[in-house]
């Protein structure tokens, strides 16, 4: 900038000497005028052309500067590639459990020479990433949060069947702390003897009523509104009974069982689907009443289904679609469409049966 500002005052300087001498010899009375205006632009060719000069200087100082980070990087990157070979010991030293994602990510990075890029899932969205050192390979598990742990393992195979390990166990707690919900949601009853219970809220849907008994005459157990009409029969048996029975709640509200026996009941009242419902095909068997959730990818699915009985074997899907309604020992088989989702097979059975569910 200051040398082009050099550069103008120098050359308006030559003008306005030129035009001086001009003036002069022609006499026109401006000489002076000119004169003073040359010895101003004589003054800013002085400034800009010593600017400009230090401009000139600054531009090495500025270049040297880049050319020192350029090193300084290189040195970096040299002192990088000078890492030994990290050990397990190394790693294990280095990576610390608790530690941050972005810690533990950028100690791989610079203070550790081993290769890296393999990861196995260690269970509930979490993964451990393969470090494979001088000496065997450690695995570090992470929620790309925090680090969660650091084992170290003599094989990749050993590292990836501890992966499997922790995966299968994150799996059985799951499913252990679903299967509690389940068992928690549950309504108990208990009594003896012939009995209206209390009142107990059920939502709109269905509800699976598992059952003991203990008596030698009537237990006949009945589902009812609490306006006191009749919503289902759920048992109507003499003698001991042990099973379960489906029914369609239609409306939201307050139910209660009314109950006939000569000794000791009790009934848990489940109104969601258990956490591992049978995925088809499979078969499925029991003896007496009971109630099995399966899982259909949708389909029209045959069943092949046996009794070994002397009194009724209904089978129904969702407690309404019926699949098998006979009388004593029982071998046959039928179709029926399912759409993709959870469905009730309910059997009703005083003797050993079994269902086989295919394509």
């Amino acid at each position: 900038m200051f040398m082009f500002i050099g550069m103008a005052g120098f050359l308006a300087f030559i003008v306005y000497l030129i035009l001086s001498v001009i003036s002069g010899l022609r006499k026109t009375g401006k000489a002076k005028k000119h004169l003073k205006m040359a010895a101003i632009m004589f003054v800013v060719f002085m400034v800009g052309a010593m600017n400009s000069s230090d401009e000139l200087e600054e531009a090495p100082v500025e270049t040297e500067a880049t050319v020192t980070d350029e090193k300084q990087e290189t040195a970096k990157e040299e002192q990088k590639e000078e890492i030994a070979p990290s050990a397990v010991a190394d790693v294990k030293n280095a990576i610390q459990k608790g530690m941050d994602y972005q810690d533990y990510k950028q100690i791989e990075q610079d203070q550790l020479n081993v290769e890296t890029g393999e990861t196995y899932s260690i269970g509930n969205g979490n993964e451990g990433h393969v470090l494979k050192a001088t000496d065997g390979y450690v695995v570090v598990g992470t929620d790309y949060s925090k680090v969660l742990s650091v084992e170290s393992f003599a094989s990749n195979e050993e590292a990836k069947s501890y992966a499997d390990r922790l995966v299968k166990e994150a799996e059985a707690a799951e499913l252990a702390a679903k299967e509690k919900i389940y068992e928690e949601s549950k309504i108990k009853l208990s009594g003896s003897g012939d009995e209206s219970t209390d009142m107990i809220n059920l939502q709109a849907g269905f509800a699976v009523f598992e059952g003991n008994y203990t008596g030698g005459s009537n237990f006949i157990v009945k589902l009812m509104d609490e306006a006191g009409n009749n919503v289902e029969l759920l048992v109507n048996e003499i003698g001991s009974y042990k099973g379960k029975t489906f029914a369609m709640i239609n409306t939201t509200g307050n139910y209660y069982l009314d109950i006939k026996a000569s000794g000791n009941w009790n009934f848990s009242i489940s109104q969601q689907i258990p956490p591992t419902p049978a995925e088809l095909p499979t078969e499925i068997s029991g003896e007496g009443d009971d109630v099995v959730f399966v899982r259909a990818g949708g389909g029209n699915y045959k069943f092949t289904s046996t009794h070994q009985g002397s009194s009724n074997f209904i089978v129904r899907i969702n407690g309404t679609g019926l699949l098998v309604n006979e009388i004593g020992n029982y071998s046959g088989s039928t179709r029926n469409k399912l759409e993709n989702g959870d469905f009730a097979i309910v059997v009703k059975a005083d003797g050993k049966w079994s269902i086989k569910i295919e394509e």
